[in-house]
């Protein structure tokens, strides 16, 4: 595995009962995005979940990582929080691949379906509050 002071590694060792013995796989970045103002559950919640989705895929080995970007946020707290108090590296959004987003905005502002833009990794939106 490769990493620098400030970056968590590009691969893990995955054991995974895709293949007959433990092979390397892409460490799992989840950005976490949104509202100023939310609700710290919701946000710990969603993060459970995808951790849980991602050790059933993965083995329980799999290492994730807490992305975030822009301002930090309610929700960037909630999640920074998170990943501090359950072991989960957390990193500011950098160059690489991101395996999914979690992204919570008001309930107000809502996209329409026609308005999200397509994307190379599931985005899952939650209400803030």
């Amino acid at each position: 595995m490769t990493a620098t002071a400030t970056r968590a590694p590009e691969f893990f060792t995955c054991t995974c009962d895709a293949k007959s013995k433990p092979h390397l796989a892409p460490v799992q970045r989840v950005l976490v995005v949104g509202a100023p103002e939310v609700d710290p559950a919701r946000v710990h919640e969603a993060l459970w979940d995808i951790r849980y989705d991602l050790s059933l895929f993965y083995g329980p080995d799999v290492v994730m990582v807490v992305t975030y970007q822009g301002e930090e946020t309610g929700t960037v707290a909630a999640a920074r929080g998170w990943a501090a108090a359950n072991g989960v590296a957390e990193e500011r959004r950098g160059s690489e691949i991101v395996s999914a987003s979690l992204v919570f905005i008001d309930p107000a502002n809502r996209p329409g379906w026609h308005e999200r833009r397509p994307s190379t990794s599931p985005a899952y939106l939650y209400d803030a509050a």
